[in-house]
């Protein structure tokens, strides 16, 4: 989506210098855009705990403004945005690109209940309050956030949900089941697809093998928890869907199998009169006929179903449908053709006509529905290696076969089967003759035996099936009953319909439309055999085209299951250092040597399994798309579909508020960080003591000790030539003594040590602030740190050198060691414009023709700097740069309404706004001013 917009002034980041510029130039009359990446205005003041020198409360001077920015007639604000881009116009003003990041939350719906946040179960390291605990991945930034609405943090979508085929939210649901909430795991997998307990048996699981945790010491049994919310569902009480309104049109469905079963629930949830045509005695398709008991019992399938039927779909069994057109007749308005690949393929070598031989297709059918098949004593041999031929040939050893032999083309590496069902086979007692193909059947109209020759090539180059032998090398095996699995083919020659050259259905294959509108193809019938999750996801596609193709609707294939990209794996694994390894759930598969019944081989998993399992997924995708924000919301506000919007604007002038990065702490490995958890930043310690802190009182992190010694480094990456930060950051010391002071009120008993170079405290009452913290009991050391260490109890000792005594290197222990953080140019704000075009002084700080008489502008006519974006500034400093900045912007603005011939901004009022469009009890003057006289002594923001 792409929007344009015209306005006198862009102001980019609403720290405090952000605010001031946008309400001085927004009170002048301007028509004003401030861009803000984060949730809320605010900037980093809004972080801290106090303000020195008069430790007044932060967010009481912070909020009024942030308040009065949002609310202001003059001026719009686009929180959680970016400023991708900034060029000329080539007319004096300026074009800018800004991208709105999706919410996923409608904001004008949104109240700030925080319903969405405490329903959440996804936990990521809170910004807030520096990370030292977890917030939700739906969230609202802080409590005093301006605009107070939700955000959603996604990532992009996790690998395991993006790799199913089905759609199926695989990360939703095992995030579902971490918080125990299994009815809700269930009734996500069920937002899909009906077949719940199936999928959670038969299904192959790709999402597994996409499984970030894969990385680390293996994945996690993602199918086997959808087994295992299917299995209490069921057994708790069965299938209790809600029937919708019937909206009055009519859907014929033919065949019952996944794709059909699938797609006649989506459309039945939506109002339609869905009836499946099935040709077989009982419904469900391969689930039913194909797929042996010991993998998926009839009763899971009759479950599954039951899901179907209770929303009022209408199966009829035993009847085939030739005549597609004959339904429309019979008052359907759409018919699905989901009639999969039932048609077994033939092997063509001399005997297959011999009785004793049989179709894999065939023979599960007879033993799923309870036909009589006797093997007791019989020898047999299974053709082929795909997982059909495993499942026949593990079912003819629990009838009793004396023995069972599988013949396979492809070598055993090579073997379309999967892995663990070749060694599963192999366990019950199957010989494997991998490499071979048959060259005939012997015996007398009864196979007696088989011909076998060594097969060298089954594909050419081409890719195309192809089988090469070496008609020299043979051999022969003895066999009563031969069972053929060599494929499946499609049996569609009587609907009528146009086919590809293998005879599946030939259909567009984003909207599954055939050539006749009204008949749409789904499944195996249109790809050729593939797994249930791809037939599942096929259903589900074909069930969304028809619903629009019947209200008239464009079938766009690009608006189905629009997803974000998927979760890049090592970016995952990249947020943390380091992983408590967590050993994967085994199978508990149940194997036999001579299996003799339909059992299931694979054992339930228990609560305690489940939780375990679960707990150590990774949330790749952060959002697990659980939908438990959805369920929470009394507004319906949120908006999975929302995607970043580009938003295009031209402006005037641009004031560049973009403020500073913090020193990274883990740049100074000696000291700890990072790896000692009560080493922590003078950010965090802010948080620490603020009155809206993480925890009920100041402790520290490591293990909630209320510590009773605090040691602070000074300096820690400024004026510090081998970081590449030379630059004293100016408000280290005085926020180090503000915290000195706050901790000796919380905690009187607690000793507070301070070591430091020298300790800047010039003008404006801070040498007084300086001295009143030495005459509470703070403990100044004059020294440079070596090296932090730990002990085993978590407490930390401090090596330094002792200047001021004998200048040996001494040794100090504290239960917790704050780093007096310096602060670095945020140099991403050169990249806002074309390569080299905006000026930066010698330290990456945004640089201005003349910090003293001619501050706050750029090389860049129009493009003007406020606050710390030009080098460190305490807040009044900053405040008072900013009304420079907004001085030489609104300068600008007039001089370019003059050349094109517009009154001025006072006279004229900007764009529609007078003197009586600021906002009532604005204080902005009032805190300019303040920040003059001295009376609010602040520290530093953006």
């Amino acid at each position: 989506m792409s929007d344009r917009r015209k306005y006198d002034a862009l102001v980019v980041g609403s720290g405090i210098g952000g605010m001031e510029s946008a309400l001085k130039l927004g009170d002048m009359g301007y028509k004003v855009l401030v861009v803000e990446k984060e949730p809320s205005v605010g900037g980093k003041m809004i972080l801290l705990s106090k303000v020195f020198p008069t430790l007044d409360c932060a967010s009481c001077i912070s909020t009024p403004k942030m308040g009065a920015t949002v609310h202001h007639a003059n001026i719009d604000v686009l929180t959680y945005a970016e400023v991708e881009g900034i060029r000329g116009d080539g007319a004096g003003g300026y074009h800018a690109a800004i991208r709105q990041k999706a919410k996923y939350v409608d904001d004008a719906a949104c109240t700030g209940c925080r319903q969405c946040e405490m329903a959440c179960n996804v936990a990521v390291p809170d910004e807030f309050n520096a990370d030292m605990v977890s917030r939700r991945a739906a969230f609202i930034a802080f409590p005093q956030a301006v605009p107070k609405k939700a955000v959603i943090s996604r990532e992009g979508v996790s690998p395991c949900t993006y790799e199913c085929p089905a759609g199926i939210k695989a990360h939703g649901y095992v995030a579902r089941v971490r918080s125990g909430q299994y009815d809700e795991a269930f009734d996500l997998v069920l937002e899909t697809t009906p077949l719940v307990g199936s999928l959670g048996r038969a299904c192959y699981a790709p999402c597994e093998e996409q499984c970030t945790r894969g990385e680390l010491e293996g994945t996690l049994p993602v199918r086997r928890l959808k087994r295992f919310v299917a299995d209490r569902r069921y057994a708790a009480n069965g299938n209790a869907a809600e029937r919708p309104e019937p909206n009055g049109h009519k859907v014929a469905v033919v065949g019952s199998g996944p794709a059909g079963l699938t797609a006649a629930w989506q459309l039945a949830r939506k109002g339609y009169g869905v009836k499946i045509f099935e040709a077989a005695a009982q419904p469900g398709g391969m689930l039913r006929l194909g797929i042996p008991a010991y993998r998926l019992p009839n009763d899971v399938v009759d479950d599954d179903i039951g899901n179907v039927t209770a929303i009022g779909v209408e199966i009829a069994t035993g009847i085939r449908v030739d005549d597609v057109a004959s339904l429309k007749n019979d008052g359907f308005e759409a018919v699905l053709v989901a009639t999969g690949t039932h048609k077994p393929v033939q092997l063509r070598v001399p005997g297959e006509d011999h009785a004793g031989i049989q179709s894999a297709l065939a023979f599960l059918a007879d033993v799923k529905l309870g036909n009589p098949v006797d093997l007791s004593g019989k020898k047999v041999l299974v053709v082929g290696g795909g997982n059909v031929a495993i499942d026949a040939a593990r079912t003819a050893r629990r009838l009793g076969a004396a023995s069972v032999d599988q013949a396979s083309l492809e070598c055993c590496e090579e073997m379309p089967a999967h892995d663990f069902e070749v060694e599963e086979a192999r366990a019950e007692g199957i010989t494997l003759h991998d490499g071979w193909g048959i060259h005939r059947f012997t015996g007398e109209g009864r196979v007696q035996g088989a011909e076998l020759k060594v097969c060298t090539c089954v594909f050419n180059p081409d890719g195309r099936f192809a089988p090469e032998y070496d008609e020299t090398q043979k051999q022969s095996l003895e066999c009563d009953v031969v069972i053929v699995a060599a494929g499946m083919g499609a049996d569609t020659d009587s609907f009528g319909l146009e086919t590809n050259a293998n005879r599946t259905l030939k259909a567009d294959p984003g909207t599954l439309q055939t050539a006749t509108p009204y008949v749409f193809a789904a499944g195996d019938v249109v790809t050729g055999p593939t797994m249930i999750t791809t037939a599942v996801g096929q259903g589900r596609r074909a069930a969304f085209m028809i619903d629009r193709y019947l209200r008239g609707e464009e079938l766009d294939a690009d608006a189905f299951d629009e997803a974000l990209g998927v979760v890049d794996k090592k970016s995952v694994l990249a947020r943390q250092d380091v992983y408590d390894r967590r050993a994967p759930l085994e199978s508990h598969a149940a194997m036999s040597a001579s299996p003799d019944d339909f059992a299931e081989t694979e054992a339930p998993m228990t609560e305690h399994e489940a939780f375990l399992a679960a707990a150590r997924c990774l949330d790749c995708g952060v959002c697990s798309e659980c939908h438990a924000c959805i369920d929470a919301c009394p507004a319906d506000a949120i908006k999975f579909d929302m995607r970043d919007e580009e938003i295009e604007v031209d402006v005037d002038a641009v004031v560049l508020a973009t403020g500073f990065r913090l020193f990274p702490a883990d740049a100074k490995p000696e000291y700890g960080f990072g790896r000692y958890k009560n080493v922590i930043t003078g950010m965090q310690m802010d948080r620490l003591l603020a009155p809206t802190r993480p925890f009920n009182s100041v402790v520290r992190p490591g293990d909630g000790k209320v510590p009773d010694s605090i040691g602070y480094i000074m300096c820690t990456g400024s004026r510090d030539a081998q970081v590449g930060n030379p630059l004293c950051s100016r408000i280290c010391c005085m926020y180090s003594i503000k915290h000195n002071q706050l901790v000796m009120g919380a905690l009187p008993l607690a000793d507070v040590s301070v070591h430091y170079m020298d300790v800047r405290a010039v003008g404006k009452g801070y040498d007084e602030f300086y001295q009143q913290a030495k005459d509470m009991g703070a403990q100044f050391i004059k020294g440079r740190v070596a090296k932090v260490t730990e002990k085993d109890n978590g407490n930390l000792i401090v090596r330094y050198e002792d200047i001021e005594g004998d200048g040996g290197i001494v040794e100090a222990e504290y239960d917790m060691v704050v780093l007096a953080v310096g602060v670095r140019p945020n140099t991403e704000v050169s990249g806002l414009f074309d390569d080299g075009a905006l000026g930066l002084d010698e330290y990456l700080y945004v640089g201005e023709a003349d910090d003293d008489l001619d501050p706050g502008r750029t090389n860049l006519p129009g493009v003007f700097v406020a606050g710390s974006a030009s080098g460190v500034k305490d807040i009044p400093d900053s405040i008072l740069h900013a009304g420079a900045a907004v001085a030489q912007a609104a300068a600008h603005i007039e001089k370019a309404r003059v050349a094109a011939g517009v009154a001025t901004g006072a006279a004229a009022g900007g764009y529609g706004a007078t003197s009586s469009d600021t906002t009532p009890g604005d204080t902005t003057g009032d805190a300019a001013s303040n920040a003059t006289s001295g009376d609010e002594r602040v520290e530093v923001a953006s």
